[in-house]
């Protein structure tokens, strides 16, 4: 139970309102309870006159009473329905909304590592469990809550009317709840194993789902569904086991609920025939007895949900106590222009006992001009992104942005000068105006389809039907690679960045693709800061500074003119390969991507 209390310390918000429902649920739990009066009463003045003990008209008075009683409470039990529902379906949905709020800012929040490390499908599984752990609070409050009012006035009841069986009734829930609660505690492990493997699942699925094309592709649908065919057959598995636990225990329950309402039946009717309880004090007593019985299932049944919402909770806290690696300094300020950036013998390893990817890198750029990071693939130059994205900060070294470290700035603040165009171009399932004009979400028509011009991308967009209205498709699927190139590079165009960022655009396209997409990233670096992952290396030719990569060290650095000259060097092997002249690159060694 600690991590479902911890979830409703978080909507402490929401306290008084729980505390109105619950008024409401121990009104109706009440009234339950006190229903079965009214008929005692009525069932006795019958028989006592049918035995000539009252007049007609005294037991016709009565009775009539009795049931005015019972449409007043009738009455009233649909009024506190009413409210009740109303009541806790707002609550609900408020308490939803917070709580997904609130996870989703932490996930806006967390390092890039966290969604490098996790399956997308696992998270959104993690994420679905709200609705489950809100909806078992929901049921807490609003029916069991009100169940316990009611077998409490029930135990007190019997206590007067007819001990031994108030006795009874005592034991059985007193054996309903502990074996309840020893199937929470040995299913526990079982749930736990289980909720990892709809995790996974759902992993698995949204891998598939996203890289469909590449599965259809390699003919890879037997494979995937293997992949998943085990862990389903492992999922019913654990599923099972926890199941045949809970059949033992709800068993037991029954078994002792069942012997229970017997003996009760057999001490009443006993009763009945030596004279000591009216007709009335039967029914009574009887229907009390049902009552408590059918309220005690609902109660056990809570009992072993929560397992199940006790482990959605747990890995909901996770999502929420995830802490992001990167944060900003207290004091940090905010960037307000870029005049230069360098790297001062910066090294990184993704992890503490990984390998370095990065050793002893240093340069240094001013504004206006164009660096190209060239090198075989793994050489680190994504990862120099990745670190100038704050993405991550270097195990050692220093990032210097006008001379002041990186991390004095405030993160936001850093990528907002920052404009990014990668080879893997990510777009959302929206309008292709929704897709630009993400960079500014201000932006008018007239200077989103301005930034689409100067991309060259208005040519296919006013060709579609709905022009910027067209949907793009999970991930741009509609969209051809230059199309979606271009969509990039309008949407970093209508940004206005000081900054840069490029990871080689043109590389899988079509030669005319090229050319457009070519020319909208020349427009868009014109007189700004550039940063460029360069894998043509036709395309950096024009760099002010070319830094050549291998093992993540720098091995040489310069101009085009100066390192083609470097005959025995990588970058000069690069352009003769390149160029057609294919010089061997050595053995093992990887061909350029």
């Amino acid at each position: 139970m600690s991590k479902i209390w911890r979830v409703i310390r978080l909507i402490p918000e929401y306290r008084g309102r729980t505390l109105a429902v619950l008024a409401v649920s121990l009104v109706l739990g009440a009234i339950g309870a006190g229903t079965p009066y009214i008929y005692k009463h009525i069932v006795d003045v019958i028989a006592r006159l049918l035995g000539d003990d009252v007049s007609a008209a005294q037991a016709g008075g009565s009775v009539t009473t009795m049931i005015a009683l019972f449409v007043v409470l009738r009455v009233a039990v649909l009024i506190f329905n009413f409210v009740q529902e109303k009541q806790s379906d707002d609550l609900w949905i408020d308490m939803v909304g917070g709580l997904r709020q609130r996870v989703f800012d932490n996930m806006t929040r967390l390092s890039i590592d966290y969604y490098e490390r996790t399956r997308v499908g696992e998270i959104m599984d993690r994420f679905n469990g709200i609705t489950q752990v809100t909806m078992w609070l929901r049921t807490l409050i609003e029916q069991n809550l009100a169940n316990v009012m009611q077998m409490l006035v029930i135990v007190a009841v019997l206590a007067v009317k007819a001990p031994p069986v108030a006795a009874l009734m005592i034991g059985v829930l007193l054996v309903s709840v502990t074996v309840s609660m020893r199937s929470f505690k040995v299913t526990t492990p079982y749930r736990r194993g289980w909720q990892r493997l709809a995790g996974r699942l759902s992993g698995l699925l949204a891998e598939m789902v996203s890289s469909i094309a590449t599965v259809r592709s390699f003919g890879g649908e037997p494979a995937v569904k293997q992949r998943y065919d085990s862990t389903q057959a492992e999922w019913r598995g654990v599923r099972g086991k926890m199941h045949m636990e809970q059949w033992k225990h709800n068993t037991l329950i029954n078994a002792v609920q069942t012997i229970a309402i017997i003996l009760a039946v057999v001490w009443v009717t006993r009763g009945a025939l030596g004279g000591r309880f009216t007709p009335g004090d039967i029914l009574l007593v009887l229907m009390l007895s049902q009552n408590l019985i059918n309220s005690v299932q609902p109660l056990t049944r809570l009992i072993n949900q929560t397992g199940d919402i006790e482990t959605n909770a747990e890995r909901l806290m996770e999502l929420i106590d995830a802490d992001a690696e990167i944060l900003d300094a207290p004091d940090a300020i905010d960037l307000d222009e870029i005049e230069t950036l360098e790297f001062d013998r910066v090294s990184f390893a993704y992890g503490e006992q990984a390998r370095v990817v990065l050793a002893d890198v240093s340069f240094k750029l001013h504004r206006g001009q164009t660096l190209a990071l060239v090198g075989l693939s793994g050489a680190g130059k994504t990862t120099i992104i990745k670190l100038l994205l704050r993405f991550y900060d270097p195990s050692s070294g220093r990032i210097l942005v006008n001379g002041v470290d990186l991390s004095r700035y405030r993160q936001q603040s850093v990528r907002a000068r920052l404009g990014v165009v990668l080879q893997d171009v990510a777009l959302f399932n929206d309008s292709i105006e929704e897709n630009i004009a993400f960079a500014r979400p201000s932006s008018t028509p007239e200077e989103i389809a301005a930034a689409a011009r100067a991309a060259h991308a208005d040519e296919f967009i006013d060709a579609l039907p709905e022009q910027y209205q067209t949907l793009v498709g999970e991930r741009g699927i509609k969209l051809s690679g230059g199309e979606k190139q271009r969509i990039a590079i309008a949407r970093a165009t209508l940004k206005k960045p000081e900054l840069i960022i490029l990871d080689e655009a043109t590389s899988a396209l079509d030669s005319r693709s090229e050319h457009l997409v070519q020319a909208g990233l020349q427009r868009l670096m014109s007189g700004r800061t550039a940063v460029v992952i360069a894998h043509r290396l036709s395309t950096v030719m024009s760099a002010d500074l070319i830094l050549v990569l291998e093992g993540g060290r720098i091995v040489q650095r310069g101009t085009h003119a100066t390192l083609v000259n470097h005959a025995d060097g990588l970058y000069a092997r690069l352009h003769s390969i390149q160029s057609g002249n294919r010089a061997d690159l050595g053995v093992g060694e990887p061909l350029p991507v």
